[in-house]
């Protein structure tokens, strides 16, 4: 998972830094969203690059809340709500009606084009997935926030099958 420094190399920042997990991107929110049914936007971050031959670890955190014991999705997708998917929770319960449900995952990817890739933003976004037509929402707070998360943790070569960026 580190990047060797080989006989003969010299140890630069660059290298240094390649050799420890490291945050490229973060944003949070510390408010509830509004309710929606359809995917929606609730978390934006700056533009990121993925290095070529970089592996990277997408970590969502949010708690969810609905009016009604259905289910939601949570993503993370590059650039908008229609966007190359690259974290996905796919059905997650919502446990109890006007209550919070937390869902913490990650996710990781990889950079196998031999070309960096430039996503303007990466986008957390939410939606009820099935269930009543009852909808759903990011909840948060000051102490509870919620967010999208994304490391740089290595070589991609070290996490053969993890998800493509594209």
């Amino acid at each position: 998972m580190t990047t060797p420094i080989l006989a003969g190399m010299r140890a630069t920042a660059d290298r240094i830094n390649d050799a420890h997990p490291r945050t490229i991107a973060y944003q949070a929110i510390t408010a509830n969203t509004s309710s929606a049914t359809a995917e929606t936007v609730w978390v934006t971050t700056g533009a990121v690059t993925f290095r070529a031959g970089r592996a990277y670890r997408m970590t969502l955190k949010a708690l969810i809340q609905g009016n009604s014991a259905d289910k939601a999705t949570l993503r993370v997708r590059k650039t908008n709500a229609s966007g190359s998917v690259y974290l996905d929770t796919f059905h997650q319960g919502i446990q109890v009606t006007s209550s919070n449900t937390l869902i913490y995952v990650s996710n990781i990817c990889v950079n196998t084009t031999g070309a960096d890739v430039t996503a303007t933003a990466l986008v957390g976004t939410f939606q009820r997935s099935s269930g009543s037509a009852a909808s759903v929402l990011v909840a948060a707070s000051a102490t509870h926030v919620a967010y999208v998360q994304v490391e740089d943790i290595g070589i991609a070569a070290d996490f053969p099958s993890a998800t493509a960026i594209t």
